[in-house]
């Protein structure tokens, strides 16, 4: 596999959040935490000028020193709107007023604070909104927090739809599709709930590869009627990243069928994403590599060893999946400009079936002239 061209932007913060925006900028937050001096908490607009092969700084938004560095990021799909998991400093945290979940206006190019909340009433300063995530229209914004609150909020007035729910070692979360189920998935179990109530649909007990190798769910993403979720084993000697595939009926969607599993990682997985069209799965392991896998016949495509020089934090591609974008605790951006001659599934699949309809159309049409002239062989 030929290694992609790459753009690399150093910054001056780790980097916790990243992704593309609707005019396909990249929105990049993270930072060192209270009162840590030399590592600012900010976050930053980069354009991706993939001519000059730079990633060029637009604007950013610098945090007070005492208030907690972004944790998560998320960009609304359809307007110039940024959500992002910040923690008030630890006095307000400790009166119980900590907004942790923040919305932010691009529209003029800057970042403009418009609307906070509460997500978590933890008063623990260790805790933090790690999952923000808007559904697939930008009618929701989903937020979990390290104390496994799960909030679900309208936008753009971020009114909670249900009373938040609560679930232990809450690892990932995401909206479908149709945006009426919310998917979960904690280390031992994906649940689904119903984004109108709040309530259990379905429960998914982290699955078994053979007897005797356990594992645990470490992610999960919607892509058009697939529900994706990364498990990794936990024996001891056992290694690999697998992820497991849930189609999504039209008629009755839940509770969902029996999945497909593939291994598509040699290390454990620590972060995915998929691609707008739903045909690419980037992941990121634990020995610093990004992989993309064709999501119709779960293969890797392409394979980017050593990415980044520590823990590789998010992935993102942009609109058309052309950039995969990759940031980390090495305050490094990276974008991989991926090739044209990408082999997906769909791009050999589809020729090969109208090949063979085309045979079995000449077959056809030589069994009828073959039919017809029988009567004078016969005479």
């Amino acid at each position: 596999m030929k290694r992609p061209t790459t753009i690399k932007k150093r910054l001056d913060f780790p980097v916790y959040g990243l992704q593309f925006s609707q005019d396909d900028q990249l929105v990049a937050g993270g930072g060192g935490g209270p009162n840590r001096s030399g590592l600012k908490n900010k976050m930053v607009k980069l354009i991706v000028d993939a001519k000059k092969r730079r990633l060029k700084e637009t604007t950013a938004y610098e945090l007070s020193p005492a208030e907690d560095c972004v944790m998560s990021v998320a960009t609304h799909p359809q307007l110039p709107l940024v959500a992002a998991g910040i923690n008030a400093s630890q006095d307000l945290i400790g009166k119980g007023e900590n907004q942790q979940c923040r919305l932010f206006d691009l529209e003029d190019g800057s970042f403009h604070p418009v609307q906070s909340t509460c997500t978590s009433t933890n008063r623990n300063p260790e805790e933090y909104q790690k999952i923000t995530r808007f559904s697939h229209t930008g009618k929701y914004l989903l937020t979990a927090t390290t104390d496994g609150t799960i909030s679900v909020l309208t936008m753009p007035d971020m009114r909670v739809v249900f009373p938040p729910v609560r679930f232990q070692h809450v690892q990932d979360a995401d909206v479908d599709p149709a945006e009426g189920h919310v998917a979960i998935t904690t280390s031992k179990a994906l649940i689904v709930l119903s984004i109108q109530d709040g309530a259990v649909n379905q429960v998914i007990e982290s699955p078994h590869l053979n007897r005797n190798t356990q594992c645990e769910y470490r992610a999960c993403r919607f892509a058009k009627d697939k529900l994706y979720a990364v498990v990794n084993p936990t024996n001891r000697g056992a290694s690999g990243g697998f992820v497991c595939v849930w189609p999504i009926k039209k008629k009755r969607p839940y509770p969902l069928g029996k999945a497909r599993t593939a291994r598509i990682s040699r290390k454990a997985i620590t972060t995915f994403c998929l691609s707008a069209k739903g045909d690419m799965l980037a992941y990121a392991s634990t020995d610093l590599s990004v992989g993309i896998v064709d999501t119709a016949t779960l293969r890797p495509v392409l394979l980017i060893k050593q990415a980044h020089g520590f823990a590789i934090t998010s992935l993102t591609f942009d609109r058309i999946g052309k950039y995969l974008a990759s940031a980390g605790a090495d305050s490094c951006v990276r974008v991989a400009v991926l090739p044209d001659d990408l082999k997906l599934g769909h791009d050999y699949v589809t020729p090969l079936f109208m090949m063979l309809d085309v045979i079995l159309f000449v077959l056809f049409i030589h069994i009828l002239v073959q039919m017809a002239e029988a009567p004078y062989y016969l005479q």
